[in-house]
């Protein structure tokens, strides 16, 4: 099975699905119909935060996600 690749348009980052990225991604469409994307810390910024992220705050927050993950599989059936 082949991936589709979908980059937020602002920093690169992959939000297609089965990434830590893509329960928050924010969808958009260009005028020509395709769609663009953007991770939620570039929209938190896009929004007027102050705040930019680094790639510090980036792979911390993409290890909280799958820690996150991992503790829900373990407590649903089948999980591992």
């Amino acid at each position: 099975m082949k991936q589709q690749t979908e980059p937020c348009v602002a920093c690169g980052e992959e939000t297609s699905a089965g990434t830590p990225l893509f329960s928050d991604r924010h969808t958009d469409r260009t005028s020509t119909g395709a769609p663009r994307y953007l991770c939620s810390l570039c929209m938190a910024v896009a929004r007027g935060s102050r705040e930019l992220h680094s790639d510090e705050e980036r792979a911390r927050s993409r290890e909280e996600l799958e820690k996150a993950a991992f503790g829900f599989g373990s407590f649903v059936p089948g999980g591992h």
